[in-house]
């Protein structure tokens, strides 16, 4: 990433008035932004409790990490503010004048003077500039203009950003705010927060044009879902939620069934749909890679049926095998809930892999039920005092399951 920082810069801002006061709405690119902004991790200071310093929360090294990846990607948006503070010397509001360069901003810090503001007017020039001299106790460097009040992640992510790329960030400043203003905005806008559904953003998946690895995986969890005869027949909670009266039936929620499958086609599912959104479905692929990802093959030649039949003649197996237990999902069993399933899911690669030695081979039902006929655990053994919930229980029954046959987990 370039490290170039031009100042002064010249932002065209406009104004919001709040209870809480006055702040500037606008947009400066992402590079400027990482150059000229910094946090503070509240934490305590000199490891001593009775003296607290700083908003944010730790920084998160793996978020991080993804945004670095995803900001490259060809269908990136940050469309929700990084709000920023600055301090009223390293800033001053100016008519709005499209053509101002930085010599003139210069120059307007340089004078030192108020300019007549046209009350009347939108739209203005936020001019942000360093403060002081290098050495001073008052000093303010380029580097600390922007005092991230939230978006700290984001704009760590940035930092990623490839030189061939542009990405304008849409900021909302506050001009002078008080460490108690700071903080409660930073409150306010973090306190409320939900964290997403992940049944939601999987069953979005819908929407997108290009054919990626999820929206791939859920169009085909869905004809399951859908299939009057198959093994997951109105199984799926669709949105996480169950319908009315079916609680007891539908066990499994929307992203449980579909991460495993995506799972076993890619490790990096985004850069797999962007792939696609680049409008590129040759990819080429490392020599038994497929052995990892068994599913990876289907993908790539958009064989959904291929894979619909793998996933139906396998949990078609398993019901075969215990058909009560998995139609019925009696309470505290977890044979077609969240353990079950994840345990079974683990166990499909070692079966694939048995009976299957070519790219996207079809498993068929009749293997899968020589395995199962195999596996000695009685029905009434699926509960919830056997298995924890969780991937404790999910790693004891798939390495039951794998001792069973004989395969090392």
């Amino acid at each position: 990433m370039r490290n170039d920082i031009n100042i002064p810069i010249v932002l065209p801002v406009s104004k919001v008035e709040q209870p809480i006061g006055e702040f500037y709405v606008g947009r400066v690119d992402a590079r400027t932004l990482t150059k000229i902004s910094y946090t503070e991790i509240r934490a305590f200071v000199d490891g001593k409790q009775d003296k607290i310093a700083g908003i944010q929360r730790e920084r998160s090294k793996k978020r991080i990490d993804e945004i670095k990846k995803y900001v490259n990607l060809d269908y990136a948006t940050f469309p929700t503010s990084v709000i920023i503070a600055v301090a009223p010397e390293c800033s001053r509001l100016v008519n709005f004048d499209p053509d101002m360069t930085p010599e003139q901003a210069s120059a307007v810090f340089e004078e030192g003077d108020e300019q007549e503001i046209d009350d009347e007017s939108k739209v203005f020039n936020l001019l942000l500039n360093s403060y002081g001299k290098k050495g001073g106790d008052d000093y303010i460097p380029a580097e600390k203009i922007a005092f991230i009040i939230d978006g700290q992640h984001r704009v760590a992510g940035l930092e990623g950003l490839d030189d061939d790329k542009e990405f304008d960030v849409n900021i909302s400043v506050f001009v002078g705010a008080s460490e108690a203003d700071k903080a409660e905005i930073f409150a306010r806008v973090n306190q409320a927060q939900t964290k997403v559904n992940q049944s939601l953003v999987v069953d979005l998946a819908s929407y997108y044009e290009e054919r990626g690895p999820v929206k791939f995986a859920h169009e085909v969890v869905l004809a399951m879902n859908q299939d009057e005869d198959g093994p997951l027949r109105d199984k799926v909670k669709r949105l996480g939620k169950a319908d009315p009266g079916k609680g007891q039936i539908q066990t499994l929620a929307q992203a449980t069934v579909v991460k495993p499958i995506v799972d076993y086609i890619t490790a990096d599912p985004e850069a797999e749909r962007n792939k696609r959104y680049k409008g590129i479905f040759g990819s080429r692929r490392k020599p038994g890679e497929w052995r990892n990802y068994i599913f990876q093959p289907f993908y790539d030649e958009q064989d959904d049926g291929g894979m619909f039949l793998c996933l139906t003649n396998y949990f078609n197996a398993v019901k075969g095998r215990w058909p009560q237990v998995w139609d019925d999902a009696p309470a505290g069993t977890v044979l077609n809930r969240t353990t079950g399933y994840a345990a079974l899911m683990k166990f499909m690669r070692p079966v694939y892999l048995h009976y299957c030695n070519e790219p996207g081979q079809i498993l068929t039902r009749s293997d899968c039920e020589k395995v199962f006929a195999q596996i000695f655990i009685d029905a009434e053994d699926f509960n919830r005092e056997e298995y924890l919930p969780g991937s404790s229980g999910a790693g004891k029954l798939y390495r039951q399951m794998m001792g069973y046959m004989g395969w090392k987990p």
